[in-house]
């Protein structure tokens, strides 16, 4: 037998070795891939999971929570169901009657061996009770406990109307104080009056409550008023009293005060006569109640003097100081009234 060197065998044993290196890496390489593909996706996955975390730590959510939270309505617990509301009902004893239920035009659901069942300006707790003695007095159940729920929301309108600056239809789903109401329609313009007319929506068409506003919205009686989903409010007109002609600041000027206003009070707002004012035949032109035109004498000269009291004036009054020499005609009253029109109205 043939002897090998050591050097062959040495040789051998090394290519042995590498054939074997080789064959272990051909078969390892999946098995070692799919371990660092999955070390990968796992780092993936809890870089997602902090990342959400961290998102929900900053939003306030709770795992498992929705992507966007729901906030409820302003005053849902005392929200009255409407016509066009839909309620889910959950009937604890008789769970083949539970579901979701529209409130028709009526405001009625009909519920499967209960059937129709009122529910329009009821609250939760009220529909709930009134389902539930319904099924009892059908001889459905002998008790009845029954949860509901609101699933879509329908808003009737609060009609704005008068002297605010947006005037229109707001739709709301619960009692908002009225000070609430005029900020949604824009708050009162420069001549809004003291009086705000209210109508109820459970009332008939002309019983209406009125509102005297002695400061605005700063009134906290006035504006702390509940007005419900389809009432209506009516800001009135403030009563103006033009000042007109030889003064230093013609123009118009809202009646406030409870609405009072006199002569000797209309000059001073309109910062007095001028020096070529004709203040013996300052009058007053006012409106009849058929339209026509009356003009009053004013007895300025007696009121200065104390003789007589001044004047007290009505809304749309026209207060006209006459220059010295001018004669009055009925072409200068006509044109008194135009510009009484366009004239820039002042609130004291």
């Amino acid at each position: 037998m043939n002897k090998r060197s050591p050097k062959f065998h040495s040789r051998r044993a090394m290519q042995i070795h590498r054939l074997l290196f080789c064959l272990l890496l051909l078969l390892g390489k999946p098995a070692f891939l799919s371990a660092r593909q999955a070390g990968g996706a796992a780092q993936q996955l809890q870089q997602s999971v902090q990342q959400g975390q961290r998102g929900a730590a900053a939003t306030g959510a709770h795992p498992g929570a929705g992507s966007e939270a729901t906030i409820a309505p302003e005053g849902i617990a005392n929200l009255k169901l409407s016509p066009g509301s839909m309620v889910d009902v959950h009937v604890f004893e008789e769970p083949d009657i539970d579901g979701s239920y529209r409130l028709d035009s009526a405001g009625e659901i009909t519920m499967p061996l209960g059937g129709r069942i009122p529910l329009a300006s009821l609250t939760l707790p009220e529909a709930e009770a009134a389902i539930g003695a319904k099924l009892v007095a059908e001889e459905v159940l002998k008790t009845a406990h029954v949860v509901v729920n609101i699933d879509e929301y329908n808003a009737e309108n609060v009609v704005v109307i008068g002297e605010v600056a947006t005037p229109g239809r707001y739709p709301i789903l619960t009692a908002h104080k009225l000070k609430d109401i005029l900020a949604m329609s824009g708050g009162l313009t420069a001549i809004a009056g003291n009086e705000i007319v209210l109508h109820r929506a459970n009332q008939p068409t002309g019983v209406t409550e009125a509102i005297h506003d002695n400061g605005g919205l700063s009134d906290p009686i006035a504006m702390d008023v509940d007005i419900n989903p389809g009432d209506s409010v009516l800001v009135k007109k403030a009563g103006i009293v033009y000042v007109l002609g030889a003064v230093n600041r013609p123009g118009g000027y809202v009646m406030q005060e409870h609405g009072e206003l006199n002569l000797a009070e209309a000059l001073a707002l309109a910062m007095g006569t001028t020096p070529q004012a004709s203040t013996n035949k300052t009058r007053i032109i006012r409106k009849g109640p058929d339209g026509t035109l009356l003009e009053i004498s004013s007895l300025y000269d007696k009121v200065t003097k104390g003789e007589v009291a001044p004047l007290v004036l009505h809304p749309e009054d026209i207060v006209f100081v006459p220059t010295s020499g001018v004669k009055a005609t009925v072409s200068l009253i006509q044109s008194e009234l135009n510009a009484a029109a366009t004239a820039t109205i002042y609130r004291y």
